[in-house]
């Protein structure tokens, strides 16, 4: 999926925004995180997703892009994003089902909602 994305922001020469969604730790209480954890879990959030990046970042090194940690569902966030995308690239899992193609509700909350094409992507 970052493949298509890094090389589709290549090909027309636009900046790429990765949107990467996590939620908070079971241990965390009211939106806030416990005290004397801090930002901790956004810190190491951030650091994942840039060990992630690194292979494509250094592949493309013409693609300005950024990044973005948001916390709680990807759905509304890539929804939200969707309104200045020219192209919102998701990706799905591959499964082994007698039948049909299945979707996660991430992609099904886009392909209904978002202001932008939307590329589905399995994982390899």
């Amino acid at each position: 999926m970052l493949d298509f994305a890094f090389d589709s922001a290549s090909r027309h020469a636009a900046r790429l925004r990765v949107v990467h969604g996590w939620t908070l730790p079971p241990y965390s209480y009211g939106g806030d995180l416990m005290p004397g954890l801090g930002h901790e879990p956004a810190r190491r959030a951030g650091c994942e997703l840039s060990v992630v990046l690194r292979p494509w970042r250094e592949k493309f090194l013409a693609v300005a892009f950024g990044a973005q940690i948001t916390v709680g569902g990807a759905g509304p966030h890539l929804i939200d994003a969707s309104r200045d995308a020219a192209l919102e690239v998701v990706g799905r899992r591959i499964r082994r089902s007698a039948t049909g193609t299945h979707i996660g509700p991430v992609t099904q909350a886009l392909l209904h909602h978002a202001a932008a094409p939307v590329a589905v992507v399995p994982h390899v």
